[in-house]
């Protein structure tokens, strides 16, 4: 005949506390006859767990046997072990409280985003959230709680408290923003607590540069790491062409000074130019001052042997000259 399945907040609690048992538990043959005469395991178990060769074999061995051993074995078990191993019964009574305490906010979160028409994108980022932040706080704030996860009257104050000194400032930081929770009773406030979880994830899109919350289907942690990487990316693609631009500038003011140079030196070729065309307007003017005086000179000659033909031909003397010399 199958047994009912236990509570899966037991299953985890067993499962998260292992370490305490394979340190701690010894599954003596008295201990293992407890278990049996108590009805949280069977005779057939018991044998089972007793030709495991080690300690540790035997441990695991049993807690691969309880959590199929039906929804009261647990509390049973743990009753058990506060004769001899209160230790350990209050560590499974303190990881219950976190597992109940993470099942119940769990149950508003997801009841939340059913009546709003939202699926939860990363389960594991809820979680996270709830298992690191919510849960020890509100396991610390209330003490001593009772291992059956019942809210007691206790529970409204200290879970007031830790939205207010906790969760709040954890969203909007120290700016003194008081909010009016007196009369909200547990159920309220684990609304609240969802309601502060959502917009601490949507601040989270927006400091992630996400466009929606939809965008955030992986772990925060991942998100985080990706960003900073990318961020890391566009660094390095920005020194890259930073160091590209510079290589360009360098190249640009040795071509800009380059460029000087040749105006400085044509600038004095124009100005050797212009000395040069000064020289040879002053020597063109020479040589024409000397045409011109040459000319003068050649007139003259003219006119002297004009008048000196007149005279010889009055004499009755020819004079010959050569054609060269008129």
């Amino acid at each position: 005949m199958l047994l009912p399945e236990m509570d899966p907040r037991e299953k985890a609690t067993l499962k998260n506390c292992l370490n305490c048992f394979l340190e701690d538990l010894d599954p003596t043959l008295t201990f293992l006859s407890q278990l049996v005469c108590s009805g949280i395991i069977t005779e057939d178990q018991k044998d089972r767990i007793e030709k495991q060769t080690t300690r540790q074999d035997k441990v695991i061995t049993l807690l691969e046997i309880l959590p199929r051993r039906g929804p009261r074995a647990f509390k049973k078990f743990v009753g058990l072990l506060r004769i001899d191993y209160s230790w350990i019964s209050e560590k499974l009574e303190q990881e219950y409280q976190v597992q109940d305490f993470t099942k119940r906010i769990e149950n508003a979160l997801e009841q939340r985003t059913k009546k709003m028409g939202e699926l939860i994108k990363d389960r594991d980022y809820i979680n996270r959230v709830i298992t690191e932040t919510v849960v020890p706080l509100m396991i610390e704030e209330c003490g001593s709680s009772s291992s059956g996860g019942a809210v007691g009257p206790g529970f409204d104050a200290p879970l007031k408290d830790i939205i207010t000194d906790h969760l709040i400032p954890l969203l909007n930081g120290n700016n003194g923003l008081k909010t009016h929770l007196d009369s909200m009773h547990s159920g309220m406030l684990l609304d609240k607590v969802v309601d502060i979880i959502q917009e601490l994830k949507e601040k989270c899109c927006k400091m992630l540069s996400l466009s929606d919350v939809t965008e955030f289907h992986s772990s925060l942690p991942i998100l985080i790491d990706t960003r900073l990487q990318e961020l890391r990316d566009n660094i390095t693609s920005m020194k890259k062409e930073n160091k590209k631009m510079k290589k360009i500038e360098e190249k640009l003011t040795a071509e800009n000074q380059k460029l000087k140079n040749d105006l400085t030196i044509q600038r004095a070729e124009v100005k050797k130019g212009k000395t040069d065309v000064i020289k040879q307007n002053a020597e063109i003017k020479k040589l024409k001052d000397q045409v011109q005086k040459s000319k003068s000179e050649s007139d003259k000659l003219k006119q002297e042997l004009a008048n000196l033909r007149e005279q010889m031909s009055k004499a009755g003397m020819d004079l010959q000259i050569s054609s060269d010399f008129t």
